[in-house]
């Protein structure tokens, strides 16, 4: 049973208290959850092996039981009832069912792992092949959402127009537009990229067209602007919503045929560039309210292309957080060489509003501070382990009804389970993370949260 992922249902919290205890102790990961629906809330984000449910079958495992059927790599599925349970269909095994109550319940469970046919090391016999990891110009991942983003970006390579790309911060825009410079007849010539947001407005037209020697004060040389150095290859605009209105005119007929004219120059010169725009506003909405030229959003607007944001993405996000630990060894010769369980477990059900370089920020900082050979949930940052995302204060005792009037003193005991239950909170229910944390055996946590 060693590794073996067990997810327990049951609305009783000494039933799940008492098959957490006894299959941690033979070796497997657990989870557990109060009703079908956390559970199957869970499931995606948590694949088990195995899902033992004490839920009436009426009320709770006939919908689990439908849930796990309906999956597209279902586990096996165990119910402790006094009834039988339908089997599930999909994965080759049986639904095992026995009345098993007490100290027996764990070893009921162990035995059901070996009769369902799942292997020492925690998964099945013959288990599903592991999704191939797309490599695509820098990117990277293994889920549908990129598959079909792979799909979209080579289809506008191909076409030799406008490219938009929108999308929350931290998507990886950039990479985007390389990608479809890469897959396009242009992969020969240079690819330019600048952040319009960055650039001052009394030096955008000298930075994008260039100017001639002695233009202005200080202009000692001619210097070519991004568009001829961008010529006959891709020009990226990155965060093109932060361009001044007066820019956006100037840059509108460049586009529109291709003239250009440095700053201080008679005449025009014609350049050879495609562009590929990129923002994480809502350029519509800015035109509407006049913040943004219309016209120029119809000539940018050919082709778009919209990057899912990393909540989304659940399947990418172990792929992701293992590469980018890959790059921290290289990098900063870290040691750190994984990822617990309950890490993963804990990333995957963050909102990452900052997405992939989110992501990329959180390993580093985890790898850099990591207490042990692989990162845990302690060296997560806070932020991370807070459902709401949100950055979380220091742990405080509950305080309790005061009706001796002795203030807001509590009993040392008092303090000591509101601290239990904070740190609990804090690793998302997992007692094997919350007792290393709490520096104290899982039999000792276990025993302080049974009810006497």
């Amino acid at each position: 049973m060693q590794g073996s992922k067990i997810l327990i249902v049951d609305e009783s919290d000494v039933a799940r208290t008492q098959l957490e205890q006894g299959l941690s102790d033979a070796g497997a990961v657990v989870q557990t959850a109060a009703s079908a629906h956390d559970a199957l809330a869970l499931l995606p984000r948590w694949p088990a092996d195995l899902v033992v449910s004490g839920l009436p079958w009426e009320v709770g495992s006939m919908a689990l039981c439908a849930g796990i059927r309906a999956a597209a790599r279902p586990p096996a599925f165990m119910m402790l009832s006094l009834r039988p349970a339908a089997p599930v269909a999909g994965d080759g095994h049986g639904a095992a069912a026995r009345r098993a109550e007490g100290a027996v319940l764990p070893a009921a469970v162990v035995r059901a792992h070996e009769a369902l046919g799942l292997s020492a090391a925690g998964a099945r016999r013959s288990p599903p092949p592991a999704p191939d990891v797309l490599r695509f110009h820098g990117m990277l991942g293994c889920g549908t959402d990129m598959r079909a983003l792979i799909e979209r970006l080579v289809r506008a390579a191909r076409v030799d127009v406008p490219v938009l790309l929108s999308g929350p911060s931290g998507t990886g825009k950039e990479l985007a537009a390389r990608a479809i410079h890469g897959e396009s007849a242009r992969r020969e010539g240079p690819f330019v990229a600048v952040n319009c947001g960055g650039v001052p407005e009394s030096l955008w037209e000298s930075e994008f067209f260039g100017y001639t020697a002695g233009a202005f004060s200080g202009a000692n040389r001619s210097r070519e602007g991004l568009f001829a150095a961008a010529h006959g290859g891709t020009l990226f605009l990155d965060e093109i919503g932060e361009m001044p209105l007066v820019a956006q005119a100037k840059l509108l007929r460049a586009l529109e045929g291709g003239w250009m004219r440095p700053v201080g120059a008679v005449r025009e010169h014609q350049v050879d560039v495609r562009i590929v725009a990129a923002t994480h506003r809502n350029l519509a909405l800015a035109a509407e309210r006049g913040r943004f030229r219309d016209d120029l959003l119809y000539r940018l607007d050919v082709l778009t292309v919209s990057l899912p944001g990393l909540a989304g993405r659940c399947d990418d996000i172990t792929v992701l957080a293992r590469h980018f630990l890959r790059e921290c060894r290289t990098r900063m010769g870290s040691a750190v060489d994984g990822f617990e369980t309950e890490a993963l477990r804990v990333l995957h059900g963050y909102a990452f509003p900052g997405n992939v370089r989110e992501l990329r920020n959180i390993v580093q900082s985890a790898a850099a501070f990591a207490r042990g050979p692989r990162i845990g949930v302690w060296d997560l940052p806070e932020r991370v382990c807070r459902p709401d995302g949100r950055a979380q204060g220091p742990v405080a005792c509950a305080t309790p009804p005061d009706p001796a009037g002795t203030g807001d003193l509590v009993t040392l005991e008092e303090c000591k389970r509101a601290y239990v239950h904070e740190v609990l909170r804090r690793v998302r229910g997992n007692k094997r993370a919350a007792a290393r944390i709490l520096g104290i055996e899982r039999r000792t946590l276990y025993r302080w949260l049974t009810p006497s």
